[in-house]
Parts: C-alpha cells; structure tokens; sequence
C-alpha cells in the first residue's frame, strides 16, 4: 500500500509539473547544422531531457546488472549452502537427540561439506559421538569447540561430561575447574565440580567449592549453610584420633552452620566428654536438643560423666527436656525418667498418649517396661507382643546395639550432603538395611516381682490393722485404652 501510494503520488506531480512547464513562455532552439535549426516548445524540450535521462538510467541499471551477475551468482549458491548446512546440522541433531545414530553421523558427514561454523560442526560430531557411547571422539569434539570464540563454556561443559562418562574424574574437575574460573552465570560448573568432590569424599576442597559457589551466586541460604554443617562433620569424623583438636574445631564450625543437623552436635558433645570437659559437652547437646531433638542426645546424655549418680543423671536429663519441652523425644525421656523413679503411672500416661498418635516398636517396648513395673504382668505381655510387628523407628535406629550412634560411611556422608544439605532430613542406613539398633529402655531397672508370705493367724489376730495393710492390694487398671481392649477380648 505504501509503494501504490508513493507511485500515484510521483504521478500526480509529475503531471503538475507538466502541466506547470507547458504554461511557460519561450521555446528552444536547436541548430543541427548551417541552415537547419529545429525549435521545439519548451514543455516538449524538458520532457526530452527527462525520457532520455530515464533512459540512460535504465542502459546504466542494466550494464551493471550485468557485471553484478557472477557475484549474485556466488552468493545465491552460498545462500543454498548455507541452506543445505543449516537443514544438515538441525537434522543431525534432531537425529542425535533421537538416538539415531545412522542419521546422525549422515547429517554429520553433509554438515562437514557446507557448514562454515566450525562450531556448529563440532556440536553436531560431539553430540554423535556420545550417543554413540565413544567418549573420546565426544571428549575430543568437545575440546575443540572449547577453544573456539563463543563456544568456551559449552565445550568444557561436554568435555567435563565426556570425561566423567569414560571414568576420567580428574580430567572432568580439571575441566569444571576452567569453568568455574571463567565467572559465568552457569551454575554447571561449580555443581559438577562439588559433585565430583563429594563422591571421592574430598570433604575440604568440597569446602573450598561450596565457598567459590557462595562468592558467585551458586548457593545460598539454608542449603549452604546445611551443607556445610555436613562436610565439617564429615570432615571432623574422617580425622584421626591424634588430630581431635582440629576435629572439635570443625564439630564447633558446624554445630555454628547447622545447630538442627543432629551427628554434629552428637560427635561434638563425644569429644568433649572424651576431653573429660562434661559441662561444655552438656552445653552442646543442649543446643543441638533445642533445635532439634534426637534419641542419640539423651543416650549420650546418659553417658556424659561415669561419676554421676542416678539423681545426678536425671537432673542432667531434665535440663536437657528443658530446652524444648514439647517435643516428641523430650516426652519420651520424661517417660522415661518417671519410670528410672518407679512413678510407672506417670510413665503409662505419657507412653499411651505418644502410642495413639503412632505406635512404634520403641514405643510398645517402653509401656511394656511401665506396665511390668506397675504390675500388670499380662498387659505387658500384650504390649511385648505388639512391639513385635510395630514400625521401627528411623531415627532410634542410627543408634547401634553397642549405644553408639551416626557412625556413617563415606557414601552416607555423601547422601547427607543433599538430603539434609537440601532438604533437611537425616538419612538412616541402619534402618535401610534393617540393622540391630539399642534395645529400648535397656537401661531402666524392674522392680523384681514380690513374693508375699500369708501371715498367722496368730499375728492377724494380734494385729488386726496390719494384717489388712498385708493384705494383697487390687490394682487398678492403668489408664489405656488398649486394656479395655485386652478385657473385651478375654
């Protein structure tokens, strides 16, 4: 519409300007020898100048075309070239992305002949050679394109790839490493990277990693600081004895990252009590039960100073409730305790309120205890049985038989630096491979089961109001539910 615009429009003023010029005076004179001399008006002549100035414009256009022609030549078959090239590399890797690798190593081969990319040349045989499984051919591929302009950091990346794919771990980290030191907003270096150094359970240069992560962007918040807490535990854990100096060094960096992450604050409070330094040992594991309770605490709570004395040990437990009182572990230990002091009603009550919200095989045992203590011999013998195809507990599994607790591996370490590093949660391999863990409230003494002798009749008369303090008194049922369920089955 433009074009038909400004077409009428150079029309209609040519017209003007015809119409203008046959209004002027005059004529022009044109003398073509001695005697001849032709006069032309003046519109005509300007209308001359014109249509022969059109037509010297169109023998020029045409004379150039013509020396133009070889040239648009050359360009129309690059143009189809580059055609050709681009159809090649887009079929190739639609090819290589399919898992075709006939048609892949075709395009290939016609993306050679008309591409002039290098790169795009490189991309298309790289991505060939891994769907092929030949890794070297990728890894060379990818090399090359990572010396090209604009190609750097996609070449490394597939080298890193290739390299980790044909079990070269130290080239893949060289090449992440490059990677990483080029400040690039991709975040595939610095996890390739990390990644690598925490399936070889290099704790420290994972520190170092997750430190460069931190200063460019890659990580942050919870999952930084969480991650942390588990490679300064790991790393603590993984040191000999004669450097346990630096290993309560490192417990203390991640207690400080992390004070939920449970194994720091335990190993921490381990090596002070080993140090023979309780109260700070008792400090430590009061953090760490604020923020987040955990049976292995209690136990080693239990276990802070040989010198204490049963009234001792339960002060140093209740200062431990103390710090989150309403927690799950914290009503379990005031059980407990209750029943460390023969109050099994108290223990009954608390163990059934925590056995109606989720009845595990930990639990059962425990109200099997109380019941025993209290006296009611066939209760507890329901409950024994009850403990028996009970869930197991996750978390009371991480202590073993021996009462030793979070003696991980190098690949739990591994699984825990992204389990609880991103997502909070503890892994347990001793549950996942069903291993013995500490019998529950092994460390609580029954009361043996009183033998009572029937008095003379003699000492009865004699004493009337004693005999029938003597007398075997009836026990009233405890206050669970499940024991009425015991009578209506009876």
């Amino acid at each position: 519409m433009i074009v038909l615009f400004l077409v009428i429009l150079l029309i209609v003023l040519a017209g003007v300007a015809v119409l203008w010029a046959a209004r002027l005076p005059g004529s022009v004179l044109i003398t073509l020898g001695p005697d001849t001399a032709v006069e032309l008006k003046l519109v005509v002549a300007i209308l001359g100048v014109v249509l022969i100035g059109a037509a010297m414009a169109v023998i020029w256009g045409a004379l150039t075309g013509l020396l133009r022609l070889p040239g648009r030549f050359s360009e129309a078959h690059q143009a189809k070239k580059a055609r050709n090239a681009n159809k090649a590399l887009a079929d190739g890797l639609l090819a290589a992305e399919a898992g075709d690798v006939r048609l892949a190593k075709k395009y290939a081969s016609k993306a050679e002949k008309h591409a002039d990319d290098e790169r795009l040349k490189l991309l298309l045989e790289a991505r060939t050679a891994e769907i092929s499984d030949d890794w070297s051919g990728a890894e060379r591929a990818w090399g090359q394109l990572a010396r090209l302009p604009g190609g750097q950091l996609a070449g490394l990346k597939g080298a890193a790839t290739a390299a980790s794919e044909r079990g070269d771990v130290a080239a893949a980290e060289a090449r992440a490493r490059e990677a990483l030191a080029l400040r690039t907003e991709a975040d595939w270096p610095f996890n390739a990277l990390f990644d690598s150094q925490i399936a070889r359970g290099h704790w420290q240069e994972a520190l170092d990693t997750l430190a460069t992560g931190e200063k460019r962007g890659a990580i942050k918040g919870d999952s930084l600081r969480r991650r942390r807490a588990v490679l300064y535990t790991a790393q603590a854990c993984s040191l000999p004895n004669a450097e346990r100096r630096d290993a309560q060094k490192l417990l203390a960096d991640a207690i400080r990252s992390a004070p939920t992450f449970p194994p720091a604050a335990y190993h921490g409070a381990r090596h002070l009590m080993i140090d023979g330094k309780v109260k700070a040992a008792q400090g430590v594991l009061e953090l760490g039960w604020k923020a987040n309770p955990h049976p292995a605490l209690a136990h080693l709570c239990r276990r802070l100073d040989p010198a204490d004395t049963p009234k001792s040990q339960i002060a140093r437990l209740e200062s431990l409730i103390a710090t989150n009182p309403e927690a799950r572990e914290s009503r379990i230990l005031k059980a407990e305790i209750a029943m460390a002091g023969r109050d099994w009603m108290s223990a009954i009550r608390i163990l059934a309120l925590l056995v109606e919200e989720k009845p595990t095989a930990r639990l059962c045992l425990l109200l099997e205890q109380a019941l025993k203590g209290y006296g009611d011999a066939k209760e507890a013998e329901r409950w024994g049985r009850m403990a028996a195809t009970a869930s197991r507990e996750a978390e009371w599994s991480d202590i073993d038989p021996n009462g030793n607790a979070f003696d991980y591996s190098r690949r739990d370490w591994a699984r825990l630096v992204y389990s609880f590093g991103d997502a909070g949660t503890l892994v347990h391999s001793r549950y996942e491979t069903y291993g013995r863990e500490l019998e529950a409230g092994r460390h609580i003494a029954l009361p043996a089961p009183a033998r009572r002798a029937a008095p003379s009749r003699q000492v009865a008369a004699a004493t009337p109001q004693l005999a029938s303090a003597e007398k075997p008194v009836k026990l009233s049922e405890p206050p669970v539910d499940y024991v009425q369920d015991a009578e209506d089955e009876r």
